[in-house]
């Protein structure tokens, strides 16, 4: 007999679980990938939701759903947990925590407490946001080692499921055309951005709290830039991968709050606040600028944006290569753009080369800015997977190359402590019009570095 699972799923009745979780296990089950699956335990209180979720999926997927009423705080509702895991004794236990981040502790407490009393090989799936700050992300990983081994925990962030990051390290790596000229001596500035054009969109309690730096700067921006800077690993397996990506956090050069000004800037649309209901300072744009001191990039900026209500959806990372010494346009009264090399996330899945040709208008003619994209969807005929089935697969397969260690989560806290610090404590956040890119400040920002933002 092969190897059998168990996967609870706590918050099973929720949004993600609903329209992300079941509908990826269903492909991976029904693509033959988890043969040894036994049960899905949706571990929750309201029932109904995921009624109308099971009538959508396939039948034979569906059966392996088992409801469980279930409350995340109460000790007691964990004995149904452990009756099921001796239930089937040798199966592998996978408890998903698609849960509120402030339930986080708790349900991994007392699970903890539960699964040392059986044999069973086990695994932890944390969701993002992996903490709140650099401490509540410290006391985390504190009470996840208490119970589990750095091998049996898996923190998630969902955009390192997507075809287009992880094609990063391959576009990279396997052409020495680009690996050649990946350095300060080719590259001016990298920009990495996620702008959105809604709004709150029911997710009013949750966004007010953490606001745009730590829903998307702290984890997804980051984990781009790592995966942008970091060095080819020795080996290409999952420790070494992270090692790599902890060494560029690790070199990231680290600013006092009492610099913070000069290298973030935030805003908020106007009308959030009446959205929202009351007064806030929480930010819905943000830009940080980062440096990386090490060899390979010693000196060049790395912008990290993103906001809320802007001009256009667009999740992308550009590398904007270095002027021409001496540029031939000079010669001819004109200044070409800049080389660009983008990698585009959402909506699109591309990959994008801006480079300068000359117009047939005869040799003196200014050159203009051509471009050559692969769609990677169209390319290879077929459409990437969803990020969430990329992630499961690997969970099941113990593939950790996707996750975030331990080491990796605080250091990426530690660089932005110090302007969660200081905005703490200024109350002044810039306004901006909704379909605009940000606050004045933001281009500013930019303007005063002799740069200018890219939309590929």
């Amino acid at each position: 007999m092969g190897k059998e699972y168990l996967i609870f799923i706590f918050g099973g009745t929720g949004d993600l679980a609903r329209r992300k979780l079941y509908p990826s296990l269903q492909n991976l089950y029904m693509g033959g990938k988890l043969k040894g699956l036994r049960k899905v335990y949706a571990l929750g209180r309201d029932r109904g939701k995921l009624d109308e979720t099971l009538k959508e999926l396939e039948d034979k997927f569906a059966r392996l759903i088992e409801f469980v009423p279930f409350n995340v705080e109460d000790k007691e509702s964990y004995r149904v947990l452990a009756k099921e895991v001796e239930s089937f004794p040798g199966a592998e236990v996978i408890i998903y925590l698609s849960l509120p981040p402030q339930l986080f502790e708790t349900a991994i407490v007392y699970t903890g407490a539960v699964l040392k009393r059986f044999p069973n090989p086990r695994k932890m799936v944390v969701e993002k946001p992996f903490g709140f700050d650099l401490e509540s992300a410290r006391r985390l990983n504190f009470q996840l080692k208490r119970y589990f081994t750095e091998k049996e925990i898996y923190r998630i962030d969902h955009f390192l499921g997507k075809v287009p990051i992880q094609n990063i390290l391959s576009v990279r790596f396997s052409n020495y055309i680009f690996e050649g000229i990946w350095n300060k001596n080719f590259i001016d500035n990298i920009q990495i951005s996620a702008t959105e054009t809604l709004g709150l969109e029911g997710r009013a309690s949750y966004y007010d709290r953490v606001g745009a730096l730590r829903d998307m700067v702290q984890n997804h921006l980051m984990q781009i830039l790592c995966f942008l800077a970091m060095e080819p690993p020795a080996v290409m397996d999952a420790e070494r991968i992270r090692d790599e990506k902890v060494k560029v956090l690790a070199s990231v050069r680290r600013f006092g709050r009492e610099e913070v000004d000069r290298f973030a800037v935030r805003g908020q649309y106007s009308g959030y606040t009446h959205e929202l209901g009351r007064d806030s300072n929480t930010e819905t744009f943000a830009v940080v600028k980062l440096f990386i001191e090490n060899f390979r990039w010693e000196g060049v900026p790395f912008y990290l944006r993103t906001g809320k209500k802007l001009k256009e959806k667009k999740t992308e990372a550009v590398i904007v290569f270095r002027e021409v010494p001496g540029n031939f346009g000079r010669l001819l009264g004109c200044t070409p753009d800049r080389n660009k090399l983008a990698f585009e996330i959402a909506p699109g899945t591309r990959v994008v080369f801006r480079f300068q040709m000359m117009p047939p208008t005869g040799l003196l003619a200014c050159p203009m800015e051509s471009s050559m994209e692969i769609d990677l969807a169209k390319h290879f005929g077929q459409s990437p997977p969803e990020a969430y089935e990329t992630l499961l697969g690997d969970i099941f397969e113990g593939d950790q190359t996707l996750f975030i260690r331990e080491d990796e989560s605080e250091l990426s806290w530690e660089i932005i402590q110090p302007i969660i610090d200081r905005w703490k404590e200024d109350p002044d956040v810039p306004l901006y019009k909704p379909g605009t890119w940000g606050p004045r400040e933001a281009r500013e920002f930019i303007e005063k570095d002799g740069r200018k933002w890219v939309v590929v």
